[in-house]
């Protein structure tokens, strides 16, 4: 198998490290950017607190979100993770993702920016692929 080299690995990943506002979506949430590229995928983990990690992906569509400690398939939280922004994304006043004043740790990955249909195999699914 032959692998390719990311001459650039930050245009396809970067880890972003915030402190929480509270502030929520009716006033505007918690801008974060400054990860250089729109992200497809978002994982967010509270550093200062016990909070479960939350994931967020463009398939699924904001306020889906993921707990990886979690055996449900996905949750909505209208005031987690909102809209993927240009150079990051908008986060509400969920304790996860934006409690005030605690510290916070967002993986960020770089998919197409859009999604596609992918029929290899017996089931067709929508992904995100970079």
């Amino acid at each position: 198998m032959a692998y390719t080299t990311i001459d650039n690995p930050a245009l396809f990943f970067n880890t972003k490290l915030y402190t929480g506002n509270g502030t929520a979506i009716a006033s505007g949430g918690q801008n974060i950017t400054g990860v250089g590229f729109q992200p497809d995928w978002v994982w967010i983990k509270d550093r200062s607190d016990s909070d479960r990690p939350r994931l967020f992906d463009a398939v699924r569509g904001v306020t889906k979100a993921i707990d990886s400690s979690d055996n449900t398939t996905e949750s909505t939280l209208s005031e987690g993770l909102t809209a993927f922004g240009s150079d990051g994304f908008t986060v509400g006043n969920h304790a996860g993702v934006n409690s005030s004043s605690d510290n916070f740790v967002a993986w960020n990955w770089l998919g197409a920016n859009g999604t596609t249909s992918n029929s290899d195999g017996s089931i067709t699914s929508t992904v995100s692929v970079n």
